[in-house]
């Protein structure tokens, strides 16, 4: 059985979102697809929708809903009531407000690729696109990028798709329905094309006024900046005479006006400058001067005291050959044997030649220094003449004089204070032994430096006199042994000369100077 309700007279014509409106008995449970009614998950019979679907004889298109009646108390079903809707005017005054920009609106599709409502496409037209289809009628919401835009486009386009989880579970099987969203994408990116236009045309005109200001900041701020520099290039040359002319109007040429005024007062305290080295020169050669006469002074001082304490054993080494000249010479005045003259007056010019060495190398320590150039003085020589002298006046028969000298090459130096250099020292080493102990003298070279080492086994040298025994008059020694001057003079002598002393001393075990001079040529 079925009857209309409510009854037709009782409709609004002026609405038109429902097409027909029905009851039937409760045996009749069929849809308008023919499917029985499904049942909820507690058994009770629930709502259902149709798809989409078309009336002849209206033209329309349209949606069933069965709704169960159910008594009240019972709550049993008691009959359907149906009802038709027109589509367009169910879902169109939903769907078409909702837009975005100029083509941007949402659509209602079903998984068939059916439209449900769209403002461009007809209501039961189909998308062709079925690869399309297939990827927005998800059971998940979300966003795709396609190769067409489901209104018969062929471009790429950005969709969004989400099904409608409040309507397909009721929707007969096999039917769901889902929204599309989508907006052209010329419009979509319309705004970053936009901004890139605007960023370009920026960077066209940054570009421009960078061109601009670098012709500025060359001609007015880089080239008079660069002339500065090549001035004060000139400056470090030693060219005062050049000026700067520069007119840029700003602070560049106030800077270049005090530029060429520095440049001026440069010249004139150089000028000052270069008089007083001129009178600073001439003081220090003065000076110079004085400081090397008084050093020889002190030299030739020491000579003396030195004589002094050499006299006695230079006195006893002449006069022992002398005594055997005149021995000689009386012998050969009663000798009537030629033979035996001859021997005699062999004898006496080796006595006389000893002598004349003693004398020579006696007046070559007494006299002043030469003021001759500089010569090529023979290290090892000058060591063996120091030793000399020292073996004449001061050395005892428990001295024992150990020499090593080796291949040195020669230095630049006067000889007479080379020779009164080592002599100091050797005597100092002879002084401290007390008469008894070991000399040892080495000579070599290392690389462009040529060393000599003088160690003796005296009783060395107390820690607090160590850094004094440069001073000039300090002296350990008794009275008649020194002035004080010996090493004092050593060290003059050998900075003069650009070389170097070092001492090292421990007490009751002796002491060891090592002198450097620089090399000058190979021996």
């Amino acid at each position: 059985m079925r009857f209309d309700w409510p009854p037709a007279q009782e409709r609004e014509d002026a609405v038109e979102t429902v097409l027909a409106s029905w009851v039937t008995a409760p045996q009749e449970n069929v849809t308008a697809s023919g499917a029985e009614h499904s049942a909820s998950a507690t058994g009770v019979a629930r709502a259902t929708m149709s798809g989409l679907r078309f009336d002849e004889k209206k033209h329309r298109h349209f949606f069933r809903i069965s709704t169960p009646v159910l008594e009240r108390k019972s709550r049993t079903i008691i009959g359907w009531l149906h009802r038709d809707y027109d589509i367009k005017n169910f879902f169109d005054p939903l769907v078409y407000p909702t837009r975005f920009g100029d083509t941007g609106h949402v659509m209602l599709i079903d998984n068939g690729g059916a439209i449900v409502s769209c403002p461009d496409l007809v209501t039961g037209s189909r998308i062709d696109d079925n690869a399309l289809i297939s990827r927005v009628a998800r059971d998940e919401a979300g966003w795709i990028v396609a190769e067409s835009d489901g209104h018969g486009g062929e471009r790429t386009s950005l969709i969004g798709h989400a099904p409608l989880p409040g309507v397909n579970p009721s929707l007969e099987a096999g039917v769901s329905w889902h929204m599309f969203v989508w907006q052209d994408s010329r419009e979509i990116f319309a705004p970053a094309r936009s901004l890139l236009i605007g960023v370009g045309l920026a960077a066209l005109l940054a570009i421009g006024l960078l061109g601009v200001l670098g012709y500025y900041a060359s001609s007015r701020i880089v080239n008079p900046i660069r002339r500065l520099r090549e001035g004060a290039s000139h400056i470090a040359g030693g060219d005062l005479n050049r000026t700067l002319d520069i007119r840029t109007g700003d602070e560049i040429e106030e800077l270049a006006g005090e530029f060429n005024q520095m440049t001026i007062q440069l010249r004139q305290l150089i000028g000052n400058l270069e008089e007083k080295v001129d009178e600073r020169t001439r003081e220090l050669k003065d000076t110079q001067a004085e400081k090397d006469r008084v050093m020889q002074q002190l030299i030739q001082t020491e000579k003396v005291a030195a004589i002094g304490t050499m006299a006695s054993g230079i006195g006893h080494e002449i006069n022992n050959p002398l005594y055997a000249i005149l021995g000689m010479a009386e012998a050969i005045r009663d000798e009537k044997d030629v033979s035996r003259c001859n021997e005699y007056g062999r004898d006496i010019i080796k006595h006389s030649k000893h002598i004349a060495e003693i004398v020579k190398n006696l007046s070559g320590y007494v006299r002043p220094a030469s003021k001759r150039d500089l010569e090529q003085v023979d290290v090892n020589e000058k060591l063996s003449e120091a030793v000399s002298m020292a073996q004449r006046s001061l050395l005892s028969d428990r001295v024992k004089i150990k020499k090593d000298l080796g291949a040195v090459s020669r230095i630049s130096a006067k000889p007479e204070e080379i020779q009164q250099a080592f002599f100091n020292v050797i005597r100092n080493g002879i002084q401290a032994m007390n008469g008894k102990g070991v000399l040892e003298i080495t000579s070599a070279q290392e690389g462009d430096q040529v060393w000599i080492r003088i160690r003796d086994t005296g009783v060395g040298i107390p820690t607090e006199h160590i850094g004094k025994v440069y001073d000039p008059f300090f002296t350990t020694k008794g009275p008649d042994e020194g002035e004080g001057l010996g090493l004092y003079i050593v060290q003059q002598i050998v900075k003069k000369y650009d070389g170097t002393i070092a001492l090292e001393s421990e007490k009751d075990r002796g002491t060891t100077v090592t002198i450097r001079f620089p090399a000058r040529e190979r021996h």
